[in-house]
């Protein structure tokens, strides 16, 4: 007699847990979402616009950077994206140029013209390094393309000044100072 009491107690507890479960469920199915301040169908912005004004510095922090590989050497890209990182410089993407892209050493490549920020990858790349003005965006922000001569990263500053106004984006998931 004490087995089956003990028995019925236990279904009781458990049935009693079962519609517990799923009230619960239920009410969070069609519970309300969520406020985030966005309206449904808006996008999360991806950047966040920067000012340059004339004659001011334009720093690595507010500088986005991918690095493409267009020769045969491996791992090029991603050890040079590691390297501009540590200079101070936003993480871009990192892969292979298009096949039909070569480049001896390196390049950089923008698609604006009198991009202070593209300026100040080129020093990075060394001194005679020019920056390319194409209508080919290869990733986020500044395009490096690499070659098999590229070698290291040359002493350069971690600032350029902009020589006219300009606006650019940085990513929203990094700190963006004011410039």
């Amino acid at each position: 007699m004490r087995r089956h009491l003990i028995t019925g107690i236990t279904l009781v507890g458990l049935c009693v847990l079962v519609v517990w479960a799923a009230m619960w469920g239920w009410r969070s199915l069609f519970a309300d979402l969520p406020d985030t301040g966005l309206l449904a169908g808006d996008p999360t912005p991806a950047c966040q616009p920067v000012h340059v004004k004339a004659g001011s510095k334009v720093r690595a922090k507010v500088v986005e950077v991918s690095v493409f590989n267009s020769g045969e050497r491996q791992g090029l890209a991603g050890e040079t994206l590691d390297a501009l990182i540590e200079r101070g410089f936003i993480g871009g993407e990192v892969g292979n140029a298009p096949r039909n892209v070569s480049v001896a050493k390196a390049q950089v490549w923008t698609t604006e013209r009198g991009d202070p920020r593209a300026r100040l990858v080129a020093r990075q790349l060394g001194k005679k390094v020019k920056v390319h003005i194409t209508k080919k965006d290869l990733g986020s922000g500044v395009d490096v393309v690499l070659g098999d001569r590229f070698q290291r990263l040359s002493k350069a500053p971690r600032a350029v000044t902009a020589k006219k106004a300009k606006q650019f984006c940085v990513p929203v998931t990094t700190e963006t100072p004011n410039s």
